[in-house]
Order: C-alpha cells, then sequence, then structure tokens
C-alpha cells in the first residue's frame, strides 16, 4: 500500500531530487558508451572487446538485481541509492585515472552493482511515498530524467574526449556524480518505514515471480528494449566516426541529443496511462522502435539521426508502459522484486544483445545490426499479443 506523502514541502522537494539523481545515475551508466571507440583506439580492442564497457556493467546490474529481488524489504530505499550513486561516482573519478582495461572492466562490473540499486528501489519508493493517482505520472517523470541523464552523459563524455580524451571523460562524471549524490542523501526525505515480509531474503520470493506468466512476458520485453537500446546507440557511433561519414567526436556529439525523443515519450507516456490502455501503448512503442530501427538503414546522415530518434521514442514509450504496468498486475502484491525481476531481464538483454551486435557489426556491418534488432523487436511483439490475451490484466489492449 502506498504511503502518501507527509505535506506539500515533502513533495516540492522530494520530486527535483528524483529527478536529479535519476538523471546522475543514468549519466554514470551510459557515458561511457560513445567512448568505446576511443577506448578500443587506445587499448587495441576490436568492437565486441570494446563492447564490454557496456556489457561489464549491464552484468553488475543484473546481479544486484536479483539480489533485491530477494532482499528488497531490507534495504532503505533512500540510503541504499543514494550512496550507491556515491560510490559509481567515486569509480568514474578510478577509471579516470587507471591505464589498465581489464581493471576498466572490472570497475564498470561494479559500477553496474551500484547503480542498479536505483531502478527498482526508485520505483518502490515512489509507489511507497506518493497517492496512487500521481505514481504513474510520477514514474514517468523519473524514466524522462534517466532517458535525459543517458542523453548529458553521452553528449557530455563524447565533447569532453574530443577535447581532453576519455580519461578527462570519466574524472568529470565522477565529480559530477559525487556533489549529486551528496545532495540527494542530506536533502531528501527519508522512506517510511516497512514492516519485513516473513518470506523475504529466500527463494521463496523468486518461485512466485517466475510462476507469474504476464511478468514473465513483461520481462521478455524488457530484456528486448534495453539489448535493442544498447546494441543501437553502442554501434551507431562506429558507423558515423567511420568512412564515408568520418564525423569527429565533436560533430557526432548531437546524435546524444536524440535522447530528448526518449524523455518526451517516457513524460507524454506517463500521462496518457491515465487514458489509454497499457496494450496500446505498447504497440504504439514497439512500432515506433521497428520504423525508426528501419530508416537508419538509409544512406543520407539525416536518416541516421530520424531514424534514432523515433527508435529512441519509441523505446520508451514501451519502457514506460512496461514498468507501470507490473504494478497493475492483480497478482504483484510488492512491487520492488517484480519491477526487479523485469529490470535483470532488462540489463541481461543490454548485455547479451550488444556483445551479438558487435559481432554482427564485424562480420556484415550496420544492416546486420539492424536485422538483429528487429527480430528482437518482433519477439517483444509476439511476447505483447500473449500478454493482452490475459483479461485480468489491468490495461489490456482493449
Amino acid at each position: 500500500m502506498s504511503t502518501p506523502p507527509e505535506s506539500a514541502a515533502r513533495y516540492r522537494t522530494a520530486v527535483p531530487l528524483i529527478v536529479l539523481s535519476g538523471a546522475m545515475a543514468y549519466s554514470l551508466k551510459h557515458g561511457p558508451q560513445p567512448l568505446i571507440p576511443s577506448m578500443a583506439a587506445t587499448f587495441s580492442l576490436t568492437p565486441a572487446e570494446g563492447s564490454l564497457v557496456v556489457a561489464a556493467e549491464m552484468i553488475g546490474m543484473s546481479a544486484v538485481l536479483l539480489a533485491i529481488i530477494l532482499w528488497s524489504d531490507f534495504l532503505d530505499r533512500k540510503r541504499t541509492t543514494g550512496l550507491g550513486l556515491l560510490a559509481s561516482a567515486l569509480l568514474a573519478v578510478f577509471i579516470g585515472e587507471t591505464g589498465n582495461f581489464p581493471l576498466i572492466v572490472l570497475c564498470r562490473f561494479f559500477q553496474g552493482v551500484l547503480l542498479g540499486t536505483f531502478p527498482a528501489l526508485m520505483v518502490s519508493y515512489i509507489r511507497e511515498e506518493f497517492p496512487a493517482a500521481q505514481t504513474g505520472p510520477l514514474i514517468g517523470l523519473y524514466i524522462s530524467s534517466t532517458a535525459g541523464g543517458g542523453m548529458l552523459g553521452r553528449m557530455g563524455t563524447t565533447l569532453l574526449t574530443d577535447h581532453a580524451g576519455w580519461q578527462a571523460a570519466f574524472l568529470a562524471l565522477g565529480a559530477v556524480g559525487i556533489a549529486v549524490a551528496l545532495l540527494y542523501l542530506w536533502r531528501l526525505p527519508s522512506a517510511s518505514p516497512r514492516p519485513a515480509h516473513p518470506r523475504r531474503g529466500s527463494l521463496k520470493t523468486l518461485l512466485p515471480l517466475l510462476e507469474n506468466r504476464r511478468l514473465l512476458l513483461l520481462s521478455a520485453i524488457g530484456f528486448v528494449l534495453m539489448g535493442t537500446f544498447a546494441t543501437i546507440y553502442t554501434y551507431i557511433t562506429f558507423v558515423l566516426l567511420n568512412p564515408p561519414y568520418a564525423l569527429t567526436k565533436t560533430a557526432l556529439a548531437p546524435i546524444f541529443l536524440m535522447q530528448i525523443f526518449g524523455s518526451l515519450g517516457s513524460f507524454f507516456t506517463g500521462r496518457a496511462l491515465a487514458r489509454q490502455s497499457h496494450g496500446r501503448l505498447m504497440f504504439l512503442g514497439l512500432g515506433l522502435m521497428m520504423g525508426g530501427a528501419l530508416i537508419t538503414l538509409a544512406s543520407p546522415i539525416a536518416a541516421k539521426f530520424i531514424g534514432l530518434a523515433v527508435f529512441i521514442s519509441g523505446l520508451f514509450t514501451a519502457h514506460t508502459t512496461a514498468t507501470s504496468w507490473i504494478g497493475r498486475l492483480d497478482d504483484v502484491h510488492d512491487t520492488a522484486p517484480a519491477v526487479s525481476l523485469y529490470m535483470l531481464c532488462y540489463y541481461i538483454g543490454g548485455s547479451v544483445l550488444a556483445v551479438l551486435g558487435g559481432f554482427a557489426y564485424a562480420e556484415v556491418g550496420w544492416p546486420a545490426v539492424i536485422a538483429l534488432i528487429a527480430a528482437a523487436t518482433l519477439v517483444a511483439f509476439v511476447a505483447a499479443l500473449r500478454l493482452c490475451r490475459y483479461p485480468s490484466a489491468a490495461g489490456t489492449a482493449s
């Protein structure tokens, strides 16, 4: 049961900090992604080897999300996320000072572990601390902030790398992250106390989730969403940095502004959930993803930008819808473990498809990457169709 905020002042204090921390967490998470070509050049890596910078962080996120499924009731929402953000920022500073690629990959794994506290626990904080009527729009706003943070992180590190090197980009991410984490820990209202569930902290928590077919279908969609997102954003940078486009990193930076369409998609989807079914919005999001990916196959550079913008708006429409849908399932009684399972599949998808995309790009090129993305999106369509056949699911397509 969600707990209403103590006062309007509490609400006004919490919302900006939720937005700011979400943006910073995802800047730390996604900011290193456009650095892969530069790091690959520094350490003489193939694209698939360079993608370990992304894959290791997602594997770390996956590991901690499994722990959150089992122990969510014992985790203080504010303290766990705030300290995780602070420690991740400190690791970014350390990465900027080291010149050892295996050590960088290890640090990115631990950054994933630390940042993995955010997705499920922040959604739980919102659902537990705010009235039910406010949770849908606020979840949309939070996810919008994560898209904006990813955009600013990618764009900022791209510009810094072009002028000062990838190490400086990590140092800057870490410095800003430390400041945001300290402000968050100082000012965010503490979460309301919750009685611990007697079954938490064991596999008995996990088994009911694995028996919930609707949740598993949503988790399969999540696998596709992050997997295709990581794949298209990682390898389109290689396409645009190489001939015939041969963009400089500064000229490439505007591609990360495309994530503003993700922020807009999340924001408007959060508001639309009060009027439209979850099913319709899910199909809209997946359709935009498929169309956007196919547009990037066209040769003009404008098509690459337009296609990416369409793809990202669709992806965040689908992601916001799926996250809200989990909380509306009538057989899910605890949001944190359920969202953690969804996010676990979400980041496993990012790890698996990003690496597969590297092999596809190295062997065939960009058309093979888009073929992989299109096939995965079709799987998500099938999962969404099956999900909408359950008449008791909140927000079906009817």
